[in-house]
């Protein structure tokens, strides 16, 4: 894994746990508070708190699908994924199976068919 490519997971990792709190620490709609104790944190930064959680939390969201699209793009490049379509195998078609015959209750086996074309006789 190159520097970067780590620098970013990393980055990825804590932008990801400070989403997960900013989203834990905001009051609902219902007004029932958030599991941190939603009425403890709207104290803190004043009469405004909504506006400063729901932003801060837009741009940490915007900054996590950003970082993960990154990683998902350096992660394809480094492991070597091709995306060119490979082409189908066709399978051949089988020779006929003979019927059995008789009361041989043995399992037949198809024999193999020639490939050479039939010659031409000569009409007398």
């Amino acid at each position: 894994m190159g520097f970067i490519t780590g620098t970013i997971l990393v980055l990825f990792v804590f932008v990801s746990l400070f989403l997960i709190l900013l989203v834990m620490i905001q009051t609902g709609k219902g007004g029932m508070g958030g599991v941190l104790g939603g009425g403890a944190s709207q104290s803190v930064f004043g009469s405004s708190t909504a506006d400063v959680l729901t932003k801060t939390t837009r741009v940490a969201g915007l900054l996590f699908l950003a970082l993960s699209l990154i990683l998902s793009f350096l992660f394809a490049k480094s492991s070597g994924y091709n995306t060119t379509p490979v082409p189908e195998v066709v399978p051949e078609a089988s020779a006929p199976v003979p019927e059995k015959q008789g009361g041989n209750d043995a399992p037949t086996v198809p024999t193999p068919q020639s490939t050479t074309p039939p010659t031409a006789q000569p009409k007398p």
